[in-house]
Parts: structure tokens; sequence; C-alpha cells
């Protein structure tokens, strides 16, 4: 029998989540946009964000797929006052060193690599093809789009928000709350 996980956001992230928590949990959504008893690829909408509170017990694991990095912050903030537990997905063709850190309520896609040292902070969201080099430290709750390289001993601040086909040079320092655009090359 699988532990019971709990999605809290049911759009386009939350359906590629899906994809891949299903594998290991019987899943379920809350999402304020969508209707309670809708079915988003075959799974149901249990209810609203409100409604976390009065589904803990039959979920006691959750994770957060929206990409509003405030926004994701806040809830995971709410539910973990609740009691939840915040599990990682993980895709099978992400490389993850042993030595490196990962936080919890992470979601790590396809062919993503996290190399020895790195830390990656709780709330991370890296998208397909994301490189963290040694020793590089994410902080809480950033978002890294697909197909951007964080170098070596960089420190990306929490809630950054980083764009496709960012370069991040070697020692670079992003601040918290930072936006950094598709296709920017961020060096010293």
């Amino acid at each position: 029998m699988k532990d019971k996980l709990l999605l809290v956001g049911a759009g386009s992230f939350g359906r590629v989540v899906l994809e891949h928590a299903i594998k290991e949990y019987d899943c379920a959504f809350v999402d304020d946009g969508v209707e309670k008893g809708t079915l988003v690829n075959g799974v149901p909408v249990l209810g609203s964000l409100a409604d976390i509170g009065a589904l803990f017990g039959e979920f006691e694991k959750l994770i957060v797929v929206i990409g509003n990095n405030k926004v994701r912050e806040k809830v995971y903030e709410k539910a973990s006052e609740i009691g939840y537990e915040f599990p990682n997905i993980i895709v099978p063709s992400a490389y993850i060193s042993p030595y490196a850190t990962i936080g919890s309520g992470c979601v790590i896609l396809n062919n993503t690599v996290v190399q020895n040292g790195a830390v990656i902070g709780n709330g991370v969201i890296l998208n397909a093809g994301v490189e963290a080099h040694q020793d590089s430290g994410i902080g809480n709750n950033v978002l890294v789009y697909a197909n951007t390289v964080i170098r070596s001993m960089t420190h990306v601040g929490d809630r950054a928000w980083i764009g496709c086909n960012v370069s991040i040079g070697t020692g670079v320092t992003v601040p918290e709350d930072a936006r950094i655009e598709d296709g920017t090359v961020v060096i010293l």
C-alpha cells in the first residue's frame, strides 16, 4: 500500500510532478482555482488550500507544486504548523551526488545534476537539465528553470527565480528574491 501525498497546485506544473509522484504515492490535489471533485489526469481535487488542515490525518505528506516562490514558502510554513511531512520528488534520471545535501519538499526533474558538496534548501524546484556544481548552495524556495548552470561555490539566495538557459559563474552570490531572466549570463 502506497503512502498518501497531497499535492498543492493542480495546474500545469502540478500535472508534471504528478507523473512522477504517482509512481510512489497515492496522490490527490488541493487547488484554489479548480473545483472540488474535478479529476486532473485521473487524480481528484479534494478542495482548496483552506482544506489542508481538515485533510491532515488522511494525508500526512504534502508537496507544494506552485511556481510562485513566496506563495510556496507560505504554504509550506502553514503545512509545517499543521504537522505535514515534505518528501522530495526526484526523477530517476537526475543524478544527486551522495555527498550533496537536499532539503525537504524539493522537486528535482529529468537529467538534473547536483554535484559533490552542493547544498539544496527546502522547497526548491530544479527543472529539467539544471546543473548545481560542486560546493554551490541554493537557498530555500528557489525556482530554477530548465538547462540552467549554477557553477561551483555560487550561492543562490532564498526565493530567487532563475529562468531557462542561465549560466551563473563561479563564486557569484545571487541575492534573496532575485529574478534572473532567460538566457542571462551572471559573472563576478
